[in-house]
């Protein structure tokens, strides 16, 4: 959490409200111990409803930890009165639907939901749960995958689910084909050892499916991520490449050797441009590429100190039209990632040196880092048309410096956590740097080679290959002066 000053309120059964002011300017953990007070009279239980959706959600989780589902409808409803798109509640309010065994209602909210939150994982468990408990098993086995795929380990408890789906559709099959084929003595036996359940009706309520777990956590956000390992390569918390055993690093001189390195690079390019290939790959839901474009640009940047320590970072394309963009997405920022290990931007990322590792076969310093809470994020964004507002992503992320010249071979990044407003889950880079000879300036770059981005974006996945190629720096003197042309004797 950020260092501030916050507010706690408490509401328990029986007891008076209790608010106390909590200074959270340090390190560490802060212990709070809130005194409560016995209630006099009055409803004891539930506080009245607020002008405040998010307030009443969470009262509505509340009254439902006491199993007071009414009361936590009443909660809820007054969300949508407040505000009707409220992703959470339609899901929470849906659950209590469930359980009353109005599945047909619970379903239209569910629906609903999907369609505004597409990453939301708890809908999408809740859906499998409709879908089988009206016999839709195939229907079941998608809404639950997905669920498990959006939710990673959150969602883990929704794998008994699915498994009594799989069965119930693979006896479904068989079935059919054994009525089809009443000689094949061997399906009918496999048929007969099939633990498929007795019906797909009547089935327990969905609290049984997710156990008694705490329903804020459930409902609160999307999950953080999507992380599915038949399109995404691992994150880089989830997978740490070997160092070298034993191998010092001195996180300090890497850093500040390789911010030298960075400060040559911003020095040096005025502008470069380049031919940018970019394949563009469309992801379905299964994780198979579904649909592949292929675009060629000729690519231009700019770099310069707009501001003390802060920079612009300009690029343009021969078409940077988002009609001409592959699924109307335009990839920028690719030569600002470098910037991390500016100097001027080393104070808003906490880092670690891990070691010693091997880089596409050369000894490079590996470096682990992560955009600080309390810093402002000046690297990365994401823009929803040509005049909507801009949303600065954290990322946290690796990156390899070879071990005797300090210069960049390679760099990482992922989200540190998703961006709800724009249905942003994932956010994955991967950049590998070579060193470009510059005859005209006499200097030698390390720029980009090859790039790798994946995606989800508004519930659309996409991959992106791009290569540079073709680079070539030039600078424009600003001293030159430009005469007045000679008049005709």
């Amino acid at each position: 959490m950020a260092p501030m000053q916050y507010r706690i309120q408490v509401v328990a059964p029986g007891f008076e409200r209790a608010i106390q002011e909590i200074d959270a300017h340090g390190e560490g953990e802060v212990k709070v111990i809130v005194q409560l007070r016995p209630q006099a009279g009055g409803d004891k239980a539930y506080p009245p409803l607020s002008a405040d959706p998010e307030v009443n959600y969470v009262f509505g989780v509340y009254a439902s930890k006491l199993g007071d589902w009414e009361k936590a409808k009443t909660y809820w409803t007054k969300v949508f009165d407040l505000l009707p798109d409220h992703v959470p509640a339609m899901v929470s309010i849906s659950e209590a639907l469930l359980i009353e065994n109005k599945a047909t209602e619970a379903a239209e909210y569910l629906d609903r939901a999907a369609k505004i939150d597409p990453s939301y994982w708890k809908a999408q468990a809740l859906l499998a749960q409709v879908s089988f408990h009206t016999g839709s098993a195939a229907e079941a086995v998608e809404h639950a995958e997905r669920a498990i795929e959006l939710g990673h380990g959150e969602a883990a408890s929704v794998s008994p689910l699915l498994a009594r789906a799989l069965v119930a559709e693979a006896t479904e099959v068989l079935s059919a084909y054994v009525k089809d084929h009443p000689a094949d003595v061997a399906a009918k036996k496999q048929l007969e050892g099939l633990n498929a359940p007795a019906g797909l009706h009547g089935v327990e309520p969905l609290n049984a499916d997710f156990g008694d777990r705490n329903a804020a956590a459930m409902f609160a956000r999307p999950a953080p991520r999507v992380r599915e390992s038949r399109w995404l390569p691992a994150e880089v918390d989830e997978s740490v490449p070997p160092v070298e055993p034993g191998s010092a690093c001195n996180l300090e001189e890497v850093v500040q050797k390789a911010g030298q390195r960075i400060q040559e690079f911003v020095k040096n390019v005025e502008r470069f441009t380049a031919t940018e290939s970019l394949v563009h790959e469309t992801i379905n839901k299964s994780g198979a590429v579904s649909g592949t474009e292929k675009r060629r640009y000729n690519y231009m940047v700019t770099i310069e100190e707009i501001r003390p320590e802060i920079f612009g970072v300009e690029e343009y394309r021969s078409s940077s039209s988002p009609a001409d963009a592959p699924g109307g997405i335009i990839t920028r920022g690719l030569p600002a990632l470098v910037l991390i290990f500016h100097p001027f931007n080393l104070g808003t990322f906490s880092m670690k040196c891990e070691g010693l590792a091997n880089f596409n076969g050369k000894p490079a310093w590996q470096i682990y880092f992560r955009q600080r809470a309390d810093k402002p994020n000046r690297i990365r964004s994401y823009k929803i048309g040509e005049n909507g507002p801009s949303h600065p992503v954290a990322l946290k992320g690796r990156a390899w410096f070879v071990a005797d010249s300090y210069q960049i071979i390679g760099l990482q990044t992922d989200l540190i956590e998703a961006l709800p407003d724009l249905r942003l889950t994932v956010d994955h880079a991967a950049v590998e740097y070579g060193p470009v000879h510059f005859s005209s300036r006499g200097v030698d770059m390390w720029l980009p080679q090859t790039a790798e981005l994946y995606c989800d974006l508004r519930g659309k996945r996409l991959h992106r290959r791009l290569s540079f190629t073709d680079y070539l720096l030039f600078a424009v003197d600003d001293k030159e002066k430009i005469s007045l042309p000679k008049t005709s004797p």
